[in-house]
Formats: C-alpha cells, sequence, structure tokens
C-alpha cells in the first residue's frame, strides 16, 4: 500500500493510550538534553556562573522557586496551586468511576463508554496566566500517570462541561475540567503538566489528584543491558528480551493477514480487508512486544511510533514501507522507570519482503549514542 492512510472520521474519540502529540513531545524531551549542553557551554564560555548557564539553557526562563510538583515523588499536593512556569495551576475537583464516566458520557453523544479494564477520570482546574505572552490550554496539555509508571491521555473526546480549551492573555485566569482514559487498576493517581505550547521542559509539573499519592523513582535498574540483537544477522526471535541501558524489549507475538485486520479498530480498519490480506501486493504484519523502561531514578523516557522499522539484509531501514496505527495497547507511549507494556506495532509489508527482520532504535537521528537492536519474526 502506498498513499496516505486514510483520515478520521470526524467525532470519533481516540481512547486512553493514544498517540496524537506524542512524537512532537517525545522530541522536544529529547532534544532538552542538547540544548542544556549547548547553553551551559556557551554561557560557561561566557565566564557566567552555572545557574546562569542553566537560565540560557532554558531559554531565560525562570529557574523553579521550589522542588514541589517537580517529580512523581513531591507532587504539588491535592488542592495546592502549584507555579508551572507561566501558569498557576490548580486542582478544584476530582470525578473518579462512575462519577467520571458519567460526566464523560453526558458531555457529548460522541463519547463512549471506556473500553473493558478502563475508566475514566476527570480533572477540574483553574488556571491562571502569569507570564508576559498568551498561552493556550487544553486536554492535550495534560496526562495522567499512577503506580504502573505509564502515561496515559484522552485525546479527540470532549470532557465535561466546562472543558479547558483557552487562550490565557497575561493575567487572565479560567476554570475548566480534562478528562482522561486510565485502567481501573491504576492507583496514586497524579496529573501531569506538560504543555507542548512551552518550549523545552522547564515548566512541566505533576500535581497528585488523589490524597497523599506520590511515587518515589526507583533505587536500583529492572535489568542489566545484555548485547541480545545488537547486530541484524543475529537477530533475536519470540520470547528473547534484548536489554540496553534504558529499554528492555520482547517479541512476544506475530499476527498477519486478516488476523492482524481483526485486531484492530476503526482506524486501520477503513483500509479494508483486502488490504490487510495482499489485495495490494503487501500484507499487515502485527508485532507483539513487552517493553519496560529499565533505568533506575524517576525520569520520564519515551518510545515513538518510528522506533521500530523494518530493515534489509544490512539492517538498513526499510523507508518504503508504511507503518500503520496498530491494535490497542500501542507500544509507543511514556514509560517511567519500571514501567512495562505489552503493546504492538504494525506494518503494511510488501509480499516479497524476506528479511522479515525489524529494529529497534528509538530516536535514531538525535539519539547521543546507538544501541539498536533486531528481532526476527520469520
Amino acid at each position: 500500500m502506498s498513499g496516505p492512510l486514510p483520515a478520521l472520521a470526524p467525532g470519533l474519540p481516540l481512547h486512553a493510550g493514544g498517540t496524537r502529540d506524542l512524537a512532537p513531545r517525545a522530541l522536544r524531551n529529547a532534544l532538552d538534553l542538547v540544548r542544556t549542553i549547548i547553553g551551559t557551554v556557551i554561557a560557561l564560555g561566557l565566564g557566567m556562573s552555572l545557574a546562569g548557564a542553566v537560565a540560557i539553557a532554558q531559554g531565560g526562563t525562570p529557574t523553579p522557586v521550589s522542588s514541589i510538583g517537580l517529580t512523581r515523588a513531591d507532587p504539588a499536593p491535592l488542592g495546592a496551586a502549584v507555579q508551572a512556569g507561566p501558569v498557576e495551576l490548580q486542582i478544584l475537583d476530582v470525578l473518579n468511576g462512575a462519577d467520571a464516566i458519567g460526566a464523560v458520557l453526558a458531555a457529548s453523544p460522541t463519547n463512549v463508554e471506556p473500553r473493558d479494564g478502563m475508566t475514566y477520570v476527570a480533572v477540574k482546574l483553574s488556571a491562571h496566566n502569569t507570564g508576559s505572552q498568551p498561552l493556550w490550554l487544553d486536554n492535550d496539555d495534560f496526562a495522567v500517570t499512577g503506580d504502573s509508571g505509564l502515561v496515559w491521555r484522552f485525546l479527540g473526546a470532549r470532557p465535561p462541561d466546562p472543558a479547558l480549551d483557552v487562550t490565557l492573555n497575561p493575567g487572565e485566569s479560567s476554570e475548566g475540567w480534562v478528562a482522561f482514559g486510565i485502567p481501573i487498576e491504576e492507583r496514586s493517581l497524579l496529573l501531569i503538566f506538560d504543555s507542548l505550547e512551552i518550549d523545552s521542559s522547564w515548566a512541566d509539573r505533576v500535581l497528585a489528584i488523589e490524597d497523599g499519592a506520590e511515587i518515589p523513582g526507583l533505587s536500583q535498574r529492572a535489568a542489566a543491558p545484555n548485547n541480545a540483537g545488537t547486530d541484524v544477522a543475529t537477530a533475536i526471535g519470540i520470547g528473547e528480551p534484548a536489554v540496553t541501558d534504558l529499554w528492555s524489549v520482547e517479541l512476544l507475538d506475530v499476527v498477519t493477514d486478516a488476523a492482524a485486520f481483526d485486531l484492530v479498530d476503526y482506524r486501520t480498519g477503513a483500509l479494508g480487508v483486502g488490504d490487510a490480506t495482499g489485495a495490494d501486493g503487501s500484507v499487515w504484519i502485527a508485532l507483539r512486544f513487552r517493553i519496560q523502561n529499565v533505568q533506575a531514578g524517576g525520569e520520564l523516557a519515551y518510545v515513538p511510533a518510528n522506533a521500530f522499522v523494518l530493515v534489509d539484509d544490512s539492517g538498513n531501514p526499510l523507508l518504503d514501507i508504511a507503518t500503520l496505527t496498530p491494535p490497542r495497547p500501542d507500544a509507543a507511549g511514556g514509560y517511567y522507570p519500571g514501567a512495562a507494556r505489552d503493546g504492538w506495532v504494525m506494518f503494511d509489508v510488501p509480499v516479497d519482503y524476506a528479511t522479515a527482520t525489524v529494529r529497534f532504535l528509538p530516536f535514531a537521528h538525535t539519539a547521543t549514542s546507538l544501541d539498536p537492536r533486531f528481532f526476527s519474526y520469520g
């Protein structure tokens, strides 16, 4: 299959774990280190202090006056106001379980019941622009995490009224709701503010949704690095984990043709079963991976949608093969240390492609060190 994928039908909601805006958000975080290094070098070359260097690396933004709200281990307490860069945020109300489901369903006739094993959480916020520039805020500037360590976003569905969807001029305030889909068993809920409108991550904050919620970082790694699958000639198969400095990745399952079509929802299913079974000279291949952030500490890391690519016999990526919207749950997303997910990636593969090998390498064009891992699904 070639050409653009079909557009989504208007008004249809994306459920929890969607990845709209994930790539720019992940890239923004990946570039933070680059900005910091460049800013520090420039500033130190001018004889400035390290504190001054950090300020330049943040694009002239002020450094935080308090550590509260900077990490999951020290979130802003439920109901407390927190300064998040140019905006002051405060949680006014939280709806969980049946109350949240009822409020989300009542917000729009296009909103639907949560999927099996999932529920909704709705958060009412107060936002006050204390900066000098207009600021746009909406649901996409926030996410929820909990004791799983995974990041959950609810994209494309309308939150309860009034929704937080506003442009705040300097000095202006507003109140409104944001909503998310999360697993029913998720606990120690925290709200993440990581606006794409604000350059870099200096304004990112964490606010408790539940009284007393906090999540400490991990004291040690979840797994030691290994050399599994480091070369295309020694690509590994199902059941053998490859462990890098940051990730553990294990191929769990391979599904093709009509069986792959049966796994997807309306987004990819709109292409039709013939597209999956070779009517156009290519077939769908869905790969399920178990991915874990194996780092110690508390730093969030992302698996972008293009972390997995098919390769040729030399290990070079095949850029003309389409990556499809995969079945749920998507392997792409945010992972705190220790977090793990069994998620899918999917490709539309020419029927004459015989190498049957996929490479895992997040941020191949921006990473400071490369540690690709290769998996054979043939």
